[in-house]
């Protein structure tokens, strides 16, 4: 069962990733049954969140969690309310048998603490007809348990240990280790109850065990009291100081008001032994408040030996002012014999002090009647024989069998206990490693999401850059090429006004002009017209404007006037034009070529022209 715990884990781990977690009524119970015996207020705030849950809610889960509700007020030391909630349990359990007998088992223990021993045993009966049916021995040796206490407080002690016979033959064959703690507690209190102290310390102290090793710490708690009240008998004073110091503190955890004040009427017992009266009479009021607070019969044993104390320190009015507030408690019919002759005792004695003579003459005739009750029951020699075949049967298990017993299944359930925890911790990790898988994924792929569209964005971009480059190199080209042309026209305006001069002069050689007014007018006409070669080469520097230069530096053999031949031969002129515009032969223009390609070193046209028009 333990190893299917962690794939049992990681599948509910793996379900929480696709749904929406409900409300797991089951899982609610099993927690609560289990914090509400060591931790009551953690497991009262789940009742009360399952009983808050909306919607068609079976029967089963109001019935067993109104059960646990009345479990909890047991806890606390509310017998009132832990009988109010347990019958409300019955009304949705009619039709449930397993389910109803837990219900009226823990109704009869409410009826019991209440000290309704008789409505108690009836419930029991009810509850032992339903183990009967179901086949449930375990459930039917827990019922005789309660059975024993019932008549344990009766001090009926015969039938006590006839019950809690009964019930642990019965748990012996089912081998429930668990449930036998508390039978053999139950068996233990007898035992004390009989003034039999060695045998009921040795059960306590192996209940102790028990029930720290099952996590039943209200019992826990329960047990150290019963075990100081033997250790007070046989004298073990510093134990019995150990033990109830101990349930002192653990039941302030509870809050059980009830079980508070019997601890710490066994402290003022233990410190008037010690004679430390002071601190009695303050344990002992502390006792009265907490059991009349909690409605509990045990205050009439209590204050009866409260007042016997305050008697001895001759407090006679204190100890009228606690026999007023018992008497309207109207406990005395509940409480057990042994405690209403303690307190029938005492009473008489501070009516006698105070002078009261007929109330104490009626307690002195109540505590001979209980007297002869407790003597016919203490003469009953079947009590006495089934005492001495359980003592000789316990006696011999603990020399054969029972102290390796419980070692071996202390050492077991230590070993099964790491196991669990090995278990959880592999699950938890697991589940860990399966969380950090999923999330490795989901971010490696929201990651390559996230790539993929920053590189579409960027493949986008360049693909915008390049249209706008293209665009603008285009532009720039364009521009250029008017540039060029808008140079070429230049160049041909220039050669033209080369031209237009070398027209006059040869008007001039052929005396065409008659008067020199007119060669002057032809020439006063050109000087109107713009300095052609000085706006081509500004145009061409700012066309070209690192052409000059570039030239210059790579062939340093090249004069100013090889540049400019070079500047017409990047606008692509021909000979003809370029001899055209320099007003000199075509044969000039070619030889002009040659000397300029020999200076630069090239002897190819192709590679000089390319070169040039690189530049």
């Amino acid at each position: 069962m333990v190893k299917k715990l962690p794939f049992a884990l990681v599948f509910i781990a793996a379900l929480s990733f696709g749904q929406t977690k409900e409300y797991d009524f089951k899982a609610a119970e099993l927690k609560t049954k289990k914090l509400i015996y060591s931790h009551p207020d953690s497991a009262l705030t789940i009742i009360k969140r399952t009983l808050s849950q909306k919607g068609n809610v079976h029967d089963t889960i109001y019935g067993n969690t109104y059960n646990l509700y009345g479990m909890y007020y047991g806890m606390i030391g509310k017998p009132d309310s832990t009988i109010y909630y347990l019958k409300k349990s019955l009304t949705y359990l009619g039709r449930y048998p397993k389910n109803r007998v837990r219900s009226l088992m823990n109704l009869a223990i409410g009826y019991r603490n209440k000290g309704d021993h008789t409505t108690s045993i009836k419930y029991l009966d009810k509850a032992i007809i339903l183990h009967k049916k179901n086949k449930n021995n375990v459930g039917l040796a827990m019922a005789y348990g309660e059975i024993a206490s019932n008549y344990n407080y009766m001090m009926d002690y015969d039938k006590s240990v006839d019950y809690l016979l009964r019930a642990i033959t019965l748990l012996k064959a089912e081998k429930n280790t668990t449930q036998l703690v508390a039978i053999k507690q139950k068996l233990a209190n007898t035992y004390l109850g009989t003034q039999n102290y060695k045998f009921a310390i040795d059960l306590y102290r192996e209940c102790l065990i028990g029930f720290k090793a099952n996590g039943m710490t209200k019992n826990y708690y329960l047990t150290l009291i019963t075990l100081g009240d033997a250790l007070i008998q046989v004298k073990d004073f510093s134990g019995a100081k150990t033990a109830l110091q101990e349930a002192a503190t653990g039941l302030n955890g509870f809050g059980d008001k009830e079980l508070i004040g019997v601890c710490a009427s066994k402290q003022a017992e233990l410190e008037t032994k010690l004679g430390q009266t002071g601190k009695a009479v303050i344990s002992y009021q502390k006792a009265v408040d907490n059991l009349k607070e909690s409605g509990s019969s045990r205050i009439i044993g209590t204050a009866g030996s409260y007042i016997d104390l305050l008697n001895k320190q001759k407090q006679h009015q204190k100890a009228l002012s606690i026999i007023a507030g018992i008497e309207s408690s109207k406990k005395f019919r509940d409480a057990t014999k042994v405690d209403q002759l303690t307190y029938q005792n005492a009473i008489a004695d501070t009516y006698k002090a105070t002078n009261n003579d007929k109330e104490a003459i009626k307690a002195y005739q109540n505590t001979i009647t209980i007297m002869d009750s407790i003597a016919s029951a203490e003469k009953s020699a079947a009590l006495e024989e089934i005492q001495a075949k359980f003592q000789t049967e316990l006696q011999r298990e603990k020399n054969m069998a029972l102290e390796a017993n419980n070692k071996s299944l202390q050492k077991d359930m230590e070993t099964e206990k790491m196991l669990m925890l090995l278990y959880i911790l592999i699950s938890i990790s697991i589940i860990i490693l399966i969380l950090l898988f999923l999330r490795g994924y989901w971010l490696k792929n929201r990651l390559q999401k996230e790539e993929l569209k920053s590189i579409e964005a960027e493949k986008n971009l360049i693909q915008k850059q390049h249209e706008h480059e293209q665009e603008l190199t285009n532009t720039q080209k364009n521009i250029i090429e008017e540039k060029q042309r808008e140079l070429t026209s230049t160049a041909l305006r220039m050669a033209n006004y080369q031209d237009s001069i070398n027209d006059i002069i040869g008007k001039c050689e052929s005396n065409d002009f008659i008067k020199v007014t007119d060669v002057k007018k032809e020439l006063m006409y050109l000087m109107k017209q713009k300095d052609y070669w000085k706006q081509f080469e500004t145009r061409f520097n700012n066309l070209h404007p690192e052409f000059g230069t570039t030239l210059t530096n790579r062939f340093s053999k090249l004069t100013k006037n090889d540049v400019e031949f070079c500047s017409l031969l990047k606008l692509n002129l021909s000979n003809k034009e370029i001899a055209s515009l320099l007003q000199i032969s075509h044969e000039s223009a070619i030889t002009k070529k040659y000397r300029i390609k020999k200076k630069m070193e090239i002897n190819d046209d192709a590679e000089f022209e390319k070169l040039i028009l690189e530049i």
